[in-house]
């Protein structure tokens, strides 16, 4: 069975692995010009994640990608008033697992480095352009002139899926959710927090988690209008630093203290959700990840749900030799 992985990002890679570790050979296929350092700041894997992680026998990327166990949050109003908490001590108990603080590019390194250790090819600079299934195969068309046949075409291309475009072009694009992101570390003279502190400002909303005198910070800018692609790549960290500090210039420490130790801005990203679809799959094209099931960051579950999808779908063909059976199931 020939099977071709859109997409080599968080979701790509851990399937490609997934399917190695079942048996099942695979090609990864992604329009990146070739292996590079990811995008985004810092993630945390939930539970479920770091169980997917698990089941995968990569448990150990965790602590290679600075990874750092905490779980539970605590939210605060403008005035430094804490108004709520959800306690995270019993996670381990409860769902055999704690949340981890990792930082997003460290994973998605580790994750493409392993694909490619375990011999998955991987080609890059390619963009699909059309995907044609017919009875017994799946032709999929790239933006170079060349075209691959395959029996199962896997779309994990993210929130702007190609393969979800070519497949169900009447499908819903994402909506913006009024929110741009922006995130860092900085060194800080902080103990280490208990649970993720969390605090709606009077401009902004600031998340923070400190470890080992590295706070790991992000906040939510309320910007009307989606920016245009590419827009906010164009904006230096350092003014974006500079924005952040001016929108929480009346918050309340250590919030203060967090962004006047920052040296910049890691980058800034447009929210998006994705609203449900009628179906995920075809008899033989089937999305994982944010091409399914994006959801904002505000969840905390884009990447451990992407690893979960990865971990589920290789372990059901594996179990079924019926694709659709497979994708149903």
């Amino acid at each position: 069975m020939k099977i071709l992985v859109i997409g080599a990002g968080i979701a790509g890679c851990a399937l490609g692995l997934a399917l190695s570790k079942a048996g099942i050979a695979c090609k990864l296929v992604d329009q990146k010009p070739a292996p590079t350092t990811a995008g985004g700041a810092f993630l945390t894997l939930a539970p479920n994640g770091i169980k997917a992680l698990r089941s995968l026998g990569l448990e150990s990327m965790l602590e290679g990608a600075g990874g750092f166990e905490q779980s539970g949050l605590e939210f605060f109003n403008a005035n430094g008033r804490k108004i709520a908490a959800i306690k995270g001590e019993n996670d381990l108990s409860v769902y055999g697992a704690c949340g981890v603080v990792m930082r997003r590019a460290r994973l998605q390194e580790m994750l493409e480095a392993a694909a490619l250790k375990a011999e998955i090819p991987i080609e890059y600079g390619r963009q699909v352009k059309s995907v044609s299934e017919t009875g017994d195969s799946v032709k999929v068309a790239f933006d170079d002139g060349s075209s691959e046949q395959a029996d199962i075409v896997i779309g994990a291309d993210g929130i702007w899926s190609r393969v979800r475009r070519a497949t169900w072009p009447q499908a819903p694009n994402p909506l913006y959710t009024g929110i741009v992101d922006c995130g860092g570390w900085a060194e800080v003279d902080l103990p280490d927090t208990t649970r993720q502190q969390m605090h709606f400002g009077r401009r902004a909303f600031f998340g923070y988690t400190v470890k080992d005198k590295t706070a790991y910070w992000f906040t939510n800018i309320p910007e009307a209008i989606a920016p245009e692609p590419g827009e906010l790549e164009k904006i230096a960290p350092e003014v974006w630093l500079t924005k952040v500090r001016e929108l929480n210039r009346d918050a309340v420490e250590p919030v203060r203290h967090i962004l006047a130790m920052a040296d910049s801005a890691i980058g800034a990203w447009p929210l998006y959700n994705m609203p449900p679809l009628p179906t995920w799959h075809t008899r033989r094209v089937c999305l994982i990840g944010d091409a399914a099931h994006a959801v904002s960051p505000s969840t905390g579950q884009g990447a451990s749900l992407a690893i979960e999808d990865a971990a589920v779908l290789a372990m059901c063909l594996r179990d079924n030799a019926e694709p659709q059976t497979a994708f149903e199931r």
